[in-house]
């Protein structure tokens, strides 16, 4: 048998021996961890204080997401280990309080409902890995009057090793901060930050 057969063989061979051959379901914890890059995003906000943050769990489908091969007929569910809603809080309060407003403050409440949370980790050699998460945001007077609602979402990719915690959390803390930078650039939350206090 030549050299150059040799070669081409264990090429070959190293190519598919690293191609996944089995998907495992997977339980992903979230964790949110503040993204230096989100700091300042808001710029000068005229109101700038909310009284705090309280998220509720809307979602009809609480599995996370699947896993799928790119070239087999493999899948498998991807789960949550905890509540999805202290990660919500934690994500929104972050980025809020990276951009200067005051999130125990005396204006109005900010109330979110987590709709939808999907993930596609996409396997091969490696995997790529998209998350998209919808919310309902509300800017709640004192008094309970409703100043502001609107539905916002987000989404976020990224590329690493296969079947990877840290990857989905990136993912999706991505997806997260892309929902919050969507909230805040809207008109109306700027508008009811400053005219929702009783």
């Amino acid at each position: 048998m030549s050299g150059k057969y040799l070669s081409v063989c264990s090429a070959f061979f190293i190519l598919t021996a690293c191609v996944a051959s089995r998907l495992d379901p997977i339980s992903v914890p979230l964790l949110y961890k503040p993204n230096l890059k989100n700091s300042g995003l808001l710029g000068g906000l005229e109101c700038h204080a909310i009284s705090g943050v309280q998220v509720s769990d809307g979602r009809t489908e609480k599995t996370l997401g699947v896993r799928a091969h790119e070239s087999k007929p493999l899948k498998a569910d991807v789960t949550l280990a905890g509540d999805p809603t202290v990660w919500v809080h934690d994500g929104m309060q972050g980025f809020l309080a990276q951009n200067g407003v005051n999130v125990q403050g005396t204006g109005p409440k900010l109330l979110v409902s987590l709709d939808s949370l999907h993930t596609v980790e996409s396997v091969l050699r490696r995997a790529s890995y998209d998350a998209r998460v919808g919310l309902t945001v509300e800017l709640q007077s004192a008094s309970g009057r409703s100043c502001w609602k609107q539905p916002v979402e987000g989404t976020g990719s990224n590329y690493g090793y296969a079947g990877t915690v840290l990857n989905y959390q990136e993912t999706t803390n991505a997806a997260l901060d892309a929902a919050s930078v969507h909230l805040t650039e809207a008109q109306g939350f700027k508008t009811a930050l400053c005219h929702c206090a009783e």
